[in-house]
């Protein structure tokens, strides 16, 4: 029985989860398998760094030919991050006839489809199944597991670190500013922590996702995007009171005038399943033409959560090569629907104005409302008092409007003289 040889390039997070899945785990793998997978090579940058987990004999090597150029090396794994060397080093894998395990959501978000087609054409197997939510099996269930359903929307909390804020916002009322400190101390944000913040990881999963579901390309600059930056402990309270929890949700829809891609926060009913997933946890809610709606939900980061990802996919090519079946690929693009402008959309809306005390007359902004045919459902008022000033905080949620619409009714509303401040907007998002 031959013995399937891996490479593995990083040996951060990720890649220390994956060898010592791999180490510890081997029986159980190789029963699935009916082939030994064994970690050949692993190549980083420093070899001289401490390393917290055993290699038991693998060797440790920082020139990548060392795996690249070894004919009994079968599998490449990628888990350094970054893109255009982690492209380069993928792209020579396929073109020495090696199969490829990446969990790289940056460079799958913009050369899945390109990786792929040369996986094609070297007739190599390509998987990503660690690049979006972790530890969960959401890409080969949307693949394989829902085959014979026409997947019409996902909702998904694919970013546990803006979680974890909201959870802890919602939770122990502290306002945004104070937990950031913590979740850099605790590790769920990096000392920059805009790609989380500000949307940007998740919208990079939310194109992957996307493209997988309805078999038609998305890419990240084709996701609309908005993070958490701007949420307030007050608007945490207010959407409590509505009866509304607010989630950062990465949602791709397929509609008959084509998909939607789109990442920002989110009011969802309080009783809904996602307004339950908790600090740093993922799920992912899918809704399909027979199956109906189902849940995926499981930890989104880490070690070994993510190394099981990673694991997983080298178990199923190894199944493919024991069994000599064709190669099978992250991607499969057979459409080439349009994908929509934000603009083009319509939603229903939680509006937060703050106004001067003795200046407002809100029949103004009603009237600016009833301009664009956008109807009011909930009108609430609060006296707000801060640095001895008093002024009133108007909560309003809308009836459903096109997005272009409802922005130029804000802007207008914005421009009166008894508007504060910017107001508040808040998409809430019913159809999940």
């Amino acid at each position: 029985m031959k013995e399937l040889q891996v490479g593995i390039f990083g040996l951060g997070t990720v890649g220390s989860g994956t060898v010592d899945i791999l180490t510890n785990n081997k029986e159980i793998i190789q029963t699935s398998t009916t082939t030994p997978v064994r970690v050949k090579t692993v190549c980083v940058k420093d070899t001289s760094k401490q390393r917290k987990v055993n290699l038991h004999g693998s060797k440790l090597t920082s020139d990548p030919n060392d795996i690249l150029d070894d004919p009994e090396i079968d599998i490449v794994v990628e888990v350094m991050g970054g893109i255009e060397y982690s492209k380069s080093v993928i792209e020579q894998a396929f073109k020495k006839g090696k199969h490829v395990v990446s969990a790289n959501k940056d460079l799958i978000a913009l050369y899945g489809k390109e990786l792929t087609d040369m996986a094609r054409k070297h007739n190599c197997h390509f998987f990503f199944e660690a690049a979006v939510a972790g530890g969960i099996p959401i890409l080969r269930a949307l693949q394989f597991s829902l085959i014979g359903n026409q997947i019409q929307k996902i909702g998904g909390i694919i970013n546990g670190s803006t979680n974890y804020i909201l959870t802890r916002m919602q939770v122990e009322e502290l306002s945004l500013d104070k937990i950031i400190d913590d979740a850099k101390r605790l590790g769920y944000l990096e000392a920059d922590p805009s790609a989380d913040l500000e949307g940007y990881d998740a919208a990079r999963k939310c194109a992957i996702l996307a493209s997988i579901a309805f078999n038609n390309l998305v890419t990240f600059d084709q996701v609309y995007v908005s993070g958490i930056n701007n949420i307030t402990l007050e608007d945490i309270k207010y959407a409590k009171n509505l009866g509304y929890t607010i989630k950062l949700l990465a949602i791709a829809e397929n509609t008959e005038s084509g998909i939607v891609a789109r990442v920002h926060p989110c009011l969802i009913p309080s009783s809904h399943p996602l307004a339950g997933v908790m600090y740093s946890f993922n799920a992912v809610y899918v809704i399909c033409d027979k199956l109906g709606e189902t849940m995926f939900y499981g930890k989104g980061a880490g070690d070994l959560p993510t190394g099981s990802a990673v694991v997983n996919d080298i178990a199923s090519i190894a199944k493919n090569i024991s069994f000599n079946q064709k190669p099978e690929y992250g991607y499969k693009i057979l459409n080439e629907s349009r994908v929509l402008s934000i603009d083009e959309q319509s939603f229903s809306y939680y509006l937060r104005l703050n106004v001067q005390k003795n200046l407002i007359n809100i029949s103004d902004v009603l009237n600016i409302f009833d301009k664009y045919k956008i109807t009011i459902k909930t009108l609430d008022k609060f006296e707000k008092k801060q640095n001895g000033n008093s002024s009133l905080d108007y909560i309003i949620t809308t009836g459903t409007s096109l997005e272009e619409s409802f922005n130029k009714a804000v802007k207008e509303i914005e421009d009166l003289s008894s508007i504060n401040c910017k107001a508040k907007i808040i998409r809430i998002e019913r159809g999940l």
